[in-house]
């Protein structure tokens, strides 16, 4: 195995993690995830931001971090409705 070589099974974020910007609230649903030949890992998001007219789209993972209080605050869903469309 390639020294640089990336490990396939370690992700950041898996499919179904709630997730926000690391710059700003933006809370968000991991929906897809693909890794580049470099190792980038490109996460595709459904944004749940009160007001967003782009709800879908593609982010670097260096730029996403876990969901947080204040991307809470901002979410159209509460926590608790989340862990139900889970179930």
């Amino acid at each position: 195995m390639e020294a640089n070589a990336v490990n396939e099974t370690t992700w950041k974020f898996e499919v179904g993690a709630w997730i926000t910007h690391k710059d700003r609230p933006m809370p968000s649903l991991v929906v897809g995830r693909v890794r580049t030949s470099k190792g980038t890992e490109i996460y595709g998001v459904r944004s749940f931001a009160v007001v967003d007219p782009n709800r879908d789209r593609m982010i670097l993972g260096e730029c996403l971090c876990p969901i947080d209080d204040e991307a809470w605050a901002d979410c159209l869903l509460t926590p608790e409705m989340t862990g139900k469309l889970a179930n």
